[in-house]
Order: structure tokens, then C-alpha cells, then sequence
């Protein structure tokens, strides 16, 4: 398990972005949503020990992620939004660096590059971002690690490729698993995520799973706007809207507006938990 306890973090003095927050990460695909410069990058960067808190601790499996341990750190891989790639072609990349994690799979490595339609022998240096986004992704699918982190993964692919990720996706994750996806594409992993985190300006504003949102929340279709809506948008069709689930309606949310909801009516989706 990923743990977050009561952590404090900024990049200048007096200016924190994060005030004495905690989270609790377990098994299972999670969302991390909120706007550009709530702190997604950072919130990541701390759980992985790159970034070291004012105040509190990050741990993975009660390990404190800030002293990087070898032990740990073949327990997760993080994927950034962007990084440097070396003059060497993803097979030497793996090649190299695979020794440090024991469950890696050639076979499933082979599989996630051919599905993604990635050469393994081209220089990750010479080929397109899209490319080399790509084949990061099927390197880090194809290691195993109990947990990955992934920072706008679907950056840089095209429809198809987003696709084949959601498949590589579905097959290489096991029930003790921990995926933490933080995104602004949230329709790209709807169907798969477990749990979802939406951060605000310091704060976390929605921490729940998917299931116990549909339990509280209905998401409608109606032809007028539903006097008990607790948040709605009007389109040709109609409007679409998020209600109480007074009644245990089974019915599937829709994040990207469960997102906006949360943003413009905080209070209103918290008060549906309590």
C-alpha cells in the first residue's frame, strides 16, 4: 500500500502546495485528477522519493519511499509525463536495466511493443515522442513491479495506440496490482478505473472508488432539468445530469463529469459521502 501521512510540500518558502495531507493508495487501477498546477506532478514525485516533504512521510509497503532503498525501488516503476531518452533502442534500454526488477517478461515485453506497433530496434533517441512514449509503456508493463505510476501516459498516442494501452492495461493487471494513473484524459481509462482521486488547490476533493460512487450518485439523461440535480450540463439532447442514487440505481459515472462537478460544486459532492 501507498501511504500519504499529513505531508507538506512547496517549491518556495511559505508557499506550500500541499498543507498536511494524507491518501491512502491500495490495490487496484487509480485516477488522479485536478487542474494544471494543483500539484498531480508533484503529488507522484513525492510518493516516489524524488521529491522530499516539509513535513510527514511517503511509504510504499511501510517503506519510506524518501531513502530510496534498493529493495523498494524494484517494487515501482514511474513512467514521467516526459523524459530523456538515451541513443539506444528500447530491446538496449531493457536490456540494461530490466536485471533490476525480477519479474520482467521478455514475452510480455515482445507482446506490448508488437501491439503498439513499436520497432524494439530503433534508437528511442531518433524516433517521435509518440514512439518513445510507447515503447516506455511497454517496457513498464512488461516489468511487473507491484506498483506503477504513470504521469499523463496517453500524451503523444493516437487513438489507436490509447486502445491498445487500455488492452495491455487489462491483461497485466492482477488483483494485488496498484496502477495510479494521473491524467487530464479521464474518458482514455474510464472503464478501467478502480478508484479515483480529484485534487484541489491543497487539498483533496474527492477520494472514492467507482463503486461507491455509483452507489450515491446517479448519472441522467433527461429531457428537462431534474429539480434534485446536483449538478448538470445541457446539450442538444437534453441534459445530462448527476442526482442523488436515492433508490440504488445501477448505472455506470461518468468521470469527466463527476470532474467537473467536483471542481464547481465541492461542497455539494462532499455533503453525498458523509
Amino acid at each position: 500500500m501507498i501511504k500519504i501521512e499529513n505531508i507538506s510540500y512547496g517549491y518556495k518558502p511559505k508557499q506550500p502546495i500541499f498543507s498536511d495531507i494524507s491518501l491512502k493508495v491500495g490495490s487496484g487501477i487509480y485516477g488522479l485528477l485536478g487542474e494544471n498546477g494543483v500539484g498531480k506532478t508533484t503529488l507522484i514525485h513525492l510518493i516516489c522519493g524524488l521529491l522530499f516533504p516539509w513535513k510527514g512521510e511517503c511509504s510504499i509497503d511501510n517503506s519510506n519511499s524518501a531513502r530510496r532503498s534498493p529493495e523498494l525501488l524494484n517494487r515501482y516503476f514511474f513512467l514521467p509525463e516526459e523524459m530523456q531518452m538515451p541513443t539506444e533502442s528500447i530491446y538496449q534500454f531493457a536490456a540494461r536495466h530490466s536485471v533490476f526488477y525480477p519479474r520482467f517478461s521478455r514475452k510480455d515485453f515482445e507482446q506490448n511493443l508488437e501491439e503498439l506497433h513499436i520497432d524494439g530496434k530503433q534508437k528511442l533517441s531518433a524516433v517521435s515522442y509518440g514512439q518513445q512514449k510507447k515503447a516506455m509503456l511497454a517496457y513498464a508493463f512488461a516489468l511487473h513491479t507491484p506498483y506503477i505510476l504513470l504521469d499523463e501516459p496517453t500524451n503523444g498516442l493516437d487513438i489507436t495506440s490509447r486502445q491498445a494501452l487500455k488492452r495491455i492495461i487489462s491483461r497485466s493487471m492482477d488483483d494485488e496490482s496498484t496502477l495510479l494513473i494521473s491524467t487530464h484524459q479521464a474518458h482514455d481509462f474510464e472503464n478501467l478505473l478502480d478508484h479515483l482521486v480529484i485534487l484541489g488547490k491543497g487539498e483533496i476533493l474527492l477520494n472514492r472508488s467507482l463503486d461507491e460512487i455509483s452507489n450515491r450518485l446517479l448519472f441522467a439523461r433527461t429531457d428537462i432539468l431534474p429539480a434534485e440535480s446536483i449538478y448538470s450540463e445541457q446539450d442538444l439532447s437534453g441534459h445530462f445530469s448527476i442526482l442523488p442514487n436515492e433508490d440504488g440505481e445501477e448505472n455506470t459515472p461518468d468521470i469527466e463529469l463527476l470532474y467537473k462537478a467536483v471542481l464547481q460544486q465541492p461542497e455539494k459532492i462532499k455533503s453525498m459521502f458523509q
